[in-house]
């Protein structure tokens, strides 16, 4: 499982994990199979979150990212989906800032392979 870091965002309000910045370098789109199998390698899933959908149009994060055009996700505080998800980015895209969340796959009590 990947450690949890402590979330110190930029000046535009992102931040990434850096085991997730050491695997996606510079590329902007990892291939399915390739994000697939990084989550196996540290045993986790991930669920992401989108600004568009997480705030209200009226919301001052939504305004300056979407009606005033600045890049990044500031003012922007998702939540986790409880307290067992921990950030593993969050950062602006081409459809707008995400928040990636991931969580530790539990181990299912008797389960025999």
């Amino acid at each position: 499982m990947l450690t949890p870091k402590p979330v110190r965002r930029d000046e535009e309000g992102d931040w990434t994990h850096p085991a997730l910045s050491e695997f996606a370098g510079d590329r902007e789109y990892i291939p399915s199979d390739e994000w697939k199998a990084w989550q196996a390698k540290h045993n986790i899933e991930t669920v992401i979150h989108q600004m568009e959908y997480d705030l209200d149009e009226d919301h001052p994060a939504w305004i300056r990212h979407f009606d005033e055009g600045h890049p990044g996700s500031v003012g922007w505080n998702p939540e986790p989906p409880s307290e067992d998800w921990y950030m593993l980015s969050i950062h602006d895209t081409e459809d707008g800032p995400v928040v990636i969340w991931y969580r530790e796959i539990p181990e299912q009590e008797g389960l025999r392979l």
